[in-house]
């Protein structure tokens, strides 16, 4: 931390903003305590059911939140703006696109998912998958490979980012701050379960909000009273970090559009994001959560990529571009304001933390566990399993925090990369074409997979190279549609069974697990 960050609080300011936080730890780890009340009183063979989707009952602000508040992360919070702040006006235009989340989610493919989910009683994106290729084991460990292994680096870069702000903003040391947030979060998802998770994430939606309105009204506020208006601080821009901060079009084109591919349709192939689909408990309630959901991302969008934008005012030199909002926190907010804020930006990371956790920990208990290792495992079984694994998953992407990795957002861009590649056209050609079918499945996920690690760890530069230095994800989607395409072509389509449980107006007779 630079000696300028540090001038920016004074030691009593930084206590008081610690205090203010950790109360809101506390309040936390109460919801968790609460949710796990909740989860005793359900009867053992309905454990699974409740522990990963609530018992498919949540409302209207709590689906609302759990899509917003899982997928508007340390990315939104964190990194977003410090990429903003590093990279100008092209950053701000390009993740500005994600703000349709919600209807994409939702209304895009959720509501399919929902019906299906409660046809065959799933609680995994996994386990619809699994019905829809015709009971396939290698589909459902080929959709939890790539799970566990983005969403492990994606996890790990949210504990980092919410122990960044910690470090800035109280000035205690970094593993101090990833103790404190990491184990409070893995506590409530390991005891509360999916409930936990909805009831955290609302409380921390309110202060995420309540951060954005105090951020983007301090920064408005100082740039009138610093500069007197827009115009002037555009012409302070030029002088501090020259045209081309303000230059849509200085990125390489081909960059640009893969970015824009992973913040609009690699929305809807990111499981954790999916997994509100498999517990709301109305169609009102779904309708609801779009359009709340909606609102709240783009103003959470838009409010924190102005802000780290504007940052470069004030800041034309930080070490670590993630460190933009708390040091404009701490510059332009009063001071007991802090500890708000802090929660808010937090809270971003452990919401999503929490909603990734569930979601491996599914995919790990009914493709790994019941399919592959124990399919004969009790319902008191799998309720210890599910505990167990929720607690290592949760751990290992702690223990990945501790190296510190730089910029967030290029890993989180990594991790939707992967996840797209695998599993994009797999989900959307399963739950929209019939003639799809296991083979094509099986093809595309393998093919995708490999040829964007290739593509990313450089063993193939050809790659990025023959699509005009694009990201590796543009590679990944093509050879992925290909592949499934031409295999599906080739082989036998799904049985009727398999149509009449996806498309027909009542699903078959046994169809539920």
């Amino acid at each position: 931390m630079t000696t300028e960050i540090q001038a920016l609080a004074t030691p009593e300011e930084r206590l008081a903003t610690a205090i203010t936080f950790i109360i809101y730890l506390v309040a936390l780890a109460a919801i968790g305590v609460y949710a796990r009340r909740v989860l005793r009183k359900t009867i053992i063979d309905k454990f699974i059911e409740e522990f990963y989707v609530a018992g498919r009952g949540l409302g209207a602000v709590v689906i609302a939140f759990l899509i917003a508040a899982g997928l508007c992360s340390v990315g939104t919070f964190v990194g977003g703006p410090g990429l903003s702040w590093l990279l100008g006006m092209p950053w701000v235009s390009i993740v500005g696109c994600q703000i349709f989340m919600n209807f994409a989610i939702l209304y895009g493919i959720g509501k399919k998912i929902g019906i299906v989910a409660r046809r065959i009683g799933a609680v995994s994106l996994g386990d619809v998958l699994f019905e829809r290729y015709e009971q396939s084991k290698l589909v459902a460990l080929l959709y939890t490979i790539p799970v566990l292994v983005f969403l492990i680096s994606y996890c790990s870069v949210q504990f980092v980012g919410s122990s960044r702000i910690f470090e800035v903003m109280t000035g205690w040391p970094y593993m101090i701050a990833l103790i404190l947030s990491g184990l409070v979060t893995i506590f409530y998802v390991t005891v509360g379960g999916i409930r936990g998770v909805g009831l955290a994430v609302v409380v921390q939606g309110v202060f995420m909000t309540v951060t954005t309105i105090l951020l983007v009204a301090g920064v408005f506020n100082g740039i009138f009273t610093t500069y007197g208006g827009l115009v002037e601080a555009n012409e302070a821009f030029m002088k501090i970090a020259g045209e081309a901060y303000l230059n849509l079009f200085r990125l390489p084109p081909a960059l640009v559009i893969s970015w824009w591919i992973i913040f609009t349709v690699g929305i809807i192939a990111l499981p954790h994001g999916l997994m509100a689909s498999l517990t709301y408990k109305s169609a009102r309630a779904m309708k609801m959560a779009i359009i709340l959901g909606s609102i709240i991302v783009t103003f959470w969008t838009y409010g924190l990529l102005w802000a780290g934008f504007f940052a470069k005012l004030w800041f034309p030199k930080l070490p670590v571009p993630d460190h933009a909002i708390p040091a404009l926190a701490m510059k332009l907010l009063p001071p007991w304001f802090a500890g708000i804020i802090f929660a808010g930006v937090v809270g971003a990371a452990q919401s999503t933390i929490a909603a990734m956790t569930i979601l491996m920990s599914s995919a790990f208990l009914q493709h790994i566990y019941r399919q592959i290792i124990k399919p004969t495992a009790t319902p008191e079984e799998l309720r210890r399993i599910a505990f167990w694994t929720t607690l290592i998953i949760g751990a290992v992407a702690f223990l990945l925090a501790i190296t510190q990795p730089p910029a967030l957002e290029f890993i989180i861009i990594f991790a939707i990369g992967g996840l797209i590649s695998s599993l994009l056209w797999p989900l959307i050609l399963g739950l929209f074409w019939k003639r799809g079918n296991k083979y094509g499945a099986i093809a595309g996920m393998i093919v995708g997979f490999m040829v964007f690690a290739l593509g990313k760890s450089k063993l193939v530069p050809q790659i990025v190279t023959a699509f005009g230095g694009a990201d590796p994800v543009v590679a990944g989607m093509i050879s992925s549609l290909i592949a499934y395409l031409i295999v599906t072509a080739v082989t036998p389509p799904p049985p009727l069974r398999i149509i009449q449980i996806f498309w027909g107006a009542e699903p078959p007779e046994g169809a539920e697990k």
